[in-house]
């Protein structure tokens, strides 16, 4: 299939002109006449990535993250991204991102999808980020325990009250910490996002609300939906996932 009517195709679903003002996504590198045929699918393109993509005979890499988000003065072909940039060209591989955009159709959707949230609306209305619902009355050290499974952590960081009951949960994926104000106006038992500085979460419990800080990298789980929408788009695209993107940190 042409890269043309993939991104057409994937534009349909998801329009890159809900992308946000600050944001780049869209085709990063790469000829839209190309034919694909093997598809990996991964958050970041980071060396590890791109390496695992030219072992694999990979014709397009689609990311969450764009690896160009900042206009760059000069590409330096010794270090990342510029060596990437040169081996994507070097090796034929294109390259597309699929990030706010994504988010705004979908991510928190599918998100709070597994972690049993309800009668979902959107958390920020002014830019469409976000949603709340309803659990079942839980614990909340019960219900942390089910969102680090769902999400598949090890671990995350909570500012908030302990031994309470919730019922009513947001969430934006990602670097959410700047819509605090947006979960209090909400009334919000708990607020889950990633990327919590010390100082926002001191910010939090002084206002009242409970945050769950469970890391970016949750936002890896856009590639089981994005596997899914290629799968119907053609069958006979191979889709791979990515086993080199991982969590860049450990936590001792």
């Amino acid at each position: 299939m042409k890269l043309n009517i993939i991104i057409e195709k994937l534009n349909e679903l998801y329009p890159e002109s809900l992308k946000s003002s600050y944001d780049n996504v869209g085709l990063m590198v790469g000829s839209m006449t190309k034919d694909v045929k093997r598809v990996l699918l991964a958050l970041d393109l980071t060396r590890e990535v791109m390496d695992e993509a030219i072992n694999n005979n990979i014709d397009l890499i689609i990311t969450h993250h764009p690896v160009l988000f900042h206009p760059l003065s000069m590409i330096d072909t010794d270090k990342d991204p510029g060596s990437i940039i040169r081996d994507l060209i070097k090796y034929d591989i294109a390259n597309y991102a699929m990030h706010t955009n994504f988010d705004v159709v979908k991510m928190n959707d599918y998100l709070s999808s597994l972690i049993g949230i309800e009668n979902k609306e959107i958390l920020s209305e002014s830019e469409s980020l976000g949603v709340y619902g309803d659990i079942k009355p839980t614990k909340v050290e019960d219900y942390i325990l089910k969102v680090k499974k769902a999400f598949g952590i090890a671990s995350c960081e909570y500012y908030g009250k302990e031994n309470i009951t919730i019922s009513k949960v947001g969430i934006i994926g990602g670097s959410g910490s700047s819509r605090i104000d947006a979960a209090k106006e909400k009334g919000l038992d708990l607020f889950i996002t990633g990327d919590v500085s010390y100082s926002r979460g001191i910010e939090a419990k002084r206002l009242g609300v409970n945050v769950l800080d469970v890391g970016h990298f949750v936002e890896h789980l856009f590639t089981d939906v994005l596997n899914e929408d290629l799968k119907n788009l053609d069958s006979t695209l191979e889709v791979l996932t990515s086993s080199v993107d991982v969590i860049p940190y450990v936590r001792y």
